[in-house]
Formats: C-alpha cells, sequence, structure tokens
C-alpha cells in the first residue's frame, strides 16, 4: 500500500526532476493558445498531459519487452522519440512547407476525420504526437520509477504495471497543472499565438534542440549537471517515500508481540530454478516436517555478504536438527547469473548450503519479495511465521529458529550467540551506481554520452560523495567500462570502509590510492596496493580504523568494467 501511494507521489515530484525541468518550456509553449480551431485548442494541455503519461507507462512496458524478448536496444526508442520532436519543431518552424508535404501525402483530404484533424498543427491528432513523442525521454527520471523499473515490473508484471499507472498518473496531473498555468500567463499576450511570429519559431527551435539532445545524450548531460549542482533535489525527497530494507514485513508493522512477526501463511513453492549449487532439486513439498529459511541473495550485495558468516554458522549448528537453509540467488547484475560466477562466489563465502538460481526471479515473485537480502523462515507445517529483510536483528532470527526447532520436536541445546546489529554513520555515503541509469553526482555531467566512448578529463576537486573518470571510458545502463590503460576513477566518501563490484580481464591489476593513508587496507587490495582481478564480483577495497570522509583513486587497465560502490561504517 505504501509504495502505491509513494508511486503517485513520485510521478508528482518527478516535474522537479533534472529530466523534466528541460522540457517544461516545450511542455508550456505546445499547451499555448492559439486563434486555431478552438473547440480542440481548449482540450491541448489535457491531451498533450495525458499522452505524455499514457507515453511514459506504454515506453517502459516497451522497454522491458524489447530489451528482454528481442534485444533491441533502448537507446534506439530514445533515438525515434527525439526525432518526432524534430519533426514537430521544422513543422512550426515551416508551417506552409509542412502544410504542402501533409497535402501531397493526402492528409488533408482524408475521409477519416480524425487523420484529417491530425493533419492540422491545432489538431487533436499533433497533440497526441508532442506528448507521445516526449513519453520515452523520462525513463529513469525517478528512484521510485527505478525501483519499480528494476525490482518491482521484472517479477510481478500486474502489480508493476499498477504502480507504474499510478506513477504516470501522478506526473499527468502535475505536467497538467504547469501547462495550464502558462497558458494562462500567456493567454493576454497575443503575440504568443501568430503562427508566423518570433515565440512560435523560438519554440519551434526549442523543440529541434530538444530533439537533437536526446538523440545525442546531451539530455542526459544537462540532467547530471542539475543533479549535482542543484540545491534542491526531487530526488533526494523520493528516496526518503521508499520503504527501507531493513523494515519489517508490511503484515508486522514492525512489531511483534511474540517473536514470530507474521500471521503464518503457506509457503510459496520454489519455482523457476535455472540450476543448483551444492544439492540436487529440492521443494519445499518434500521438506514437510523440516524447518526451512529462505534467505533471498545476490553475490556482489555488500548486505548479503554481510549476512552471510550468520548463515554458515545456524547453518552449522542446527543442519542435524532439522533446519534447511535454502539460498535462493535472484542477480541484479547481468554477470551475476552465470551459474561458474555464483559457484565461485558460493565458494569463496564458503557457503555449504543448497543454493536455488532464480535467474528469472519466479520464487522472487512467488514470494512477493523486493528486497536483498531478505529472510523467510517456514515451520514444520510449511507455514512462513518468520520474515525478515536487511541486516541485523541475528539474535531474534536466531530465536526464532531454535523455537521452530523445539516445536518440531527437535532438542535444541545450542546457546544464541548475542550479535550486535549493523548500523549506519551518519554522513556515510550512499550505494553509487556506475551505469547511466541509476548514476548520480557524476562530476563529467558536461562530457557524458550514454553508450559512447568518450575521453574524460579526470575532475580533482571533488564534493563530498561525488565521482569523475578520466581517461577513454564508455558509460553504459548498468556500468562503465575502460576503453584505455591507466584509466582514472575518483571518489570522494565518506566511510570505513569500500567496496567495490566489477569485473575484467582475469589477472588486471587495479591500483588503489586513498588520500593520506599509505595502504587502503582493504582484503582483497595486496601489498602493492593493487587488485588482481579474478572475476566479476564485490572487492573490498578500503579498510580503515576510523569513519573519515577522503579522496579515492583508482587507476585501471582497459576491459574492466565497474557497477557499483558500497559503503561500510
Amino acid at each position: 500500500m505504501l509504495l502505491l501511494i509513494t508511486s503517485f507521489l513520485a510521478g508528482i515530484l518527478t516535474v522537479f526532476a533534472p529530466c523534466v525541468l528541460i522540457l517544461l518550456p516545450v511542455i508550456v509553449g505546445s499547451s499555448l493558445a492559439t486563434d486555431e480551431d478552438k473547440e480542440n485548442d481548449r482540450k491541448k494541455p489535457y491531451i498533450i498531459a495525458i499522452s505524455l503519461g499514457v507515453s511514459v507507462l506504454l515506453f517502459t512496458l516497451l522497454l522491458k519487452a524489447s530489451t528482454t524478448l528481442i534485444g533491441v536496444d533502448p537507446l534506439v526508442w530514445k533515438s525515434i522519440s527525439g526525432g518526432i520532436v524534430i519533426v514537430l519543431g521544422l513543422s512550426l518552424l515551416f508551417p506552409l512547407t509542412w502544410a504542402r508535404l501533409s497535402a501531397k501525402v493526402g492528409l488533408e483530404h482524408s475521409s477519416n476525420s480524425l487523420l484529417t484533424k491530425a493533419s492540422k498543427r491545432s489538431g487533436i491528432g499533433g497533440y497526441v504526437l508532442t506528448g507521445a513523442a516526449l513519453g520515452p525521454v523520462f525513463s529513469a527520471c525517478s528512484p521510485v520509477y527505478v525501483l519499480i523499473l528494476a525490482t518491482v515490473l521484472p517479477v510481478n508484471y500486474a502489480l508493476g504495471l499498477v504502480y507504474m499507472t499510478l506513477y504516470a498518473a501522478g506526473l499527468t496531473l502535475a505536467l497538467l497543472a504547469i501547462a495550464l498555468t502558462g497558458r494562462r500567463l500567456t493567454k493576454r499576450l497575443n503575440w504568443t499565438a501568430k503562427p508566423n511570429g518570433w515565440f512560435r519559431r523560438s519554440l519551434a527551435i526549442l523543440l529541434i534542440a530538444v530533439g537533437l539532445a536526446v538523440i545525442t545524450g546531451v539530455d542526459k548531460t544537462v540532467q547530471t549537471w542539475i543533479l549535482t549542482h542543484s540545491p534542491i533535489s526531487s530526488t533526494k525527497l523520493e528516496e526518503k517515500l521508499i520503504p527501507s530494507k531493513d523494515t519489517n514485513s508490511p503484515s508486522s508493522n514492525g512489531k511483534s508481540e511474540t517473536m514470530f512477526n507474521v500471521a503464518p501463511y503457506a509457503a510459496p513453492e520454489l519455482r523457476g530454478v535455472a540450476s543448483w549449487i551444492n544439492s540436487d532439486p529440492l521443494s519445499l513439498a518434500n521438506l514437510k516436517g523440516k524447518v526451512v529459511l529462505i534467505d533471498f541473495w545476490t553475490y556482489s550485495c555488500i548486505n548479503c555478504i554481510r549476512t552471510q558468516p550468520y548463515l554458515n554458522s545456524w547453518h552449522d549448528k542446527y543442519k542435524d536438527e532439522g533446519l534447511v537453509i535454502i539460498g535462493v540467488h535472484a542477480p541484479e547484475f547481468a554477470f551475476e547469473k552465470i551459474t561458474s560466477n555464483v559457484q565461485d562466489a558460493v565458494n569463496t563465502a564458503r557457503i555449504n548450503y543448497p543454493v536455488a538460481l532464480d535467474n528469472h526471479f519466479s520464487t522472487w515473485k512467488a514470494y512477493d519479495n523486493q528486497f536483498w537480502p531478505a529472510k523467510y523462515l517456514i515451520d514444520k507445517d510449511g507455514q512462513v511465521r518468520y520474515t525478515h529483510f536487511g541486516e541485523g536483528e541475528y539474535d531474534e532470527t536466531e530465536s526464532a529458529i531454535q523455537a521452530l526447532l523445539k516445536e518440531a520436536g527437535n532438542q535444541v541445546s545450542e546457546p544464541i550467540e548475542k550479535q550486535s546489529n549493523p548500523t549506519t554513520q551518519n554522513g556515510q555515503t550512499p550505494e553509487t551506481y556506475l551505469g547511466y541509469e541509476r548514476a548520480e553526482r557524476f562530476a563529467n555531467a558536461l562530457e557524458f554520452k550514454a553508450g559512447q566512448p568518450v575521453d574524460y578529463n579526470l575532475v580533482t576537486d571533488l564534493t563530498r560523495n561525488t565521482w569523475s573518470l578520466g581517461g577513454k571510458w564508455q558509460v553504459n545502463d548498468e556500468s562503465s567500462q575502460t576503453l584505455s590503460e591507466g584509466s582514472k576513477l575518483s571518489l570522494n566518501y565518506s566511510a570505513r570502509e569500500v567496496y567495490l563490484v566489477m569485473s575484467g580481464p582475469s589477472g588486471a591489476l587495479v591500483t588503489v590510492s586513498v588520500e593520506g593513508l599509505q595502504s587502503p587496507g582493504g582484503t582483497d587490495v595486496n601489498e602493492s596496493n593493487q587488485v588482481k582481478m579474478d572475476g566479476a564480483r564485490l572487492y573490498k577495497i578500503v579498510n580503515t580504523d576510523s569513519f573519515t570522509n577522503r579522496k579515492l583513486l583508482l587507476t585501471l587497465p582497459a576491459g574492466v568494467t565497474v557497477n557499483a560502490f558500497t559503503f561500510g561504517s
């Protein structure tokens, strides 16, 4: 329910996001009153706003379908969108030429009344096209949008569609309010309605510029610059609306009178497992009588990694007492779908319990899960009795395990080892993604081009929590890849520990330097202050004794891909 409300509010807040700010003049200008077709003219702001909202929704579904089913690069759709905006601009800039072209292709003589109206610059079809063409530009504008796109829509299309619809509705309402306000303010200015006036021509040039910006990726550069320099961030407002990963399930309301924090319900069966590690295929039906702990994880997730020792300990302590732990691996990044990569991660973490590869999020969807890590504790009768999301509360989880084992008739004498819950230091740098779909605080904003090789100039005077690239890089949707030897990646961070998800040629060396430290201290850094690549995984590159603000500099060879920084206190 909370995410339903959040989705609608996020749509409203998106009008303050950089991706919308650069389009507001176009939206307002396209909605202005004219002297032509006054009946349709009154409908113009409504048609444009609604068409844009519907376009956002349809483009999202098309984006997921195209990249999943037919492998079409999402940038293709951005290019099509930019091209349509350019055509609209040209039609305003050269109205007589556009009219002649329309006549030649027979639009003005069509027997279909809708096509006839669409042929006119102020007709319904033109308004729909204006709104629809701008929809794809809004992708990845909002953290809530990204949350829905990345974690809800892939695993529950029906629920994801509801969330996306509410997001689009909030966006449409806010854009309509802006369009109507701009229309009222300019209604008394006669010069705005002249077809060949300077205002209309300026609007046409602006449309063409926006279309070119979308096609070339300059729009992303402007958005990133605004995010970096703006004192007010709609993104931060939205992040406060997103449910925290370590909140309890809605049914528990964060409280429980007993150690069991959910009303018992039948545990969904494991489904769609691509392969198994450490076990032959298992089913919950065949595990009746056992206590089962389902742990959703992904191997590059630092929160999952920090939880791992406790899972290993519980497996060793209670495997002979009737406990079965099943790690359901649901990948966040594409390389985490590769079985050999997961097998290496299992070996490194010394995981001895069964691991199911849920590459298509089938089991994730069955549990309506949205978090890494997430634990579902199932009793001997196949009922979910306890859940926990995120790190911490290890004592409570182990107490619940012991209680269910005793219910099942097992003798449990092992003491519970008291653990302190992890805390996040105030001011700690947030998780920092290095691909353009979720990237923030990128100091090279003015140089950025999505999915293209760029020679970046390293920014040395980084502000807090910002990052910069130096040398030849290609910034892709979920990662950045080095294209030259000696490429640089710099970060101004606040934390005690720094982790980096990356991959590259086996044996490649990444040099780590931290301002003010002789050695960065990370467990994956050798005595020469270098990380030796041994696969696609999370590397611990900094470990200091105290929480500090410092500058990190990485020097990387060609062919290394970096995905995300995470931090610890």
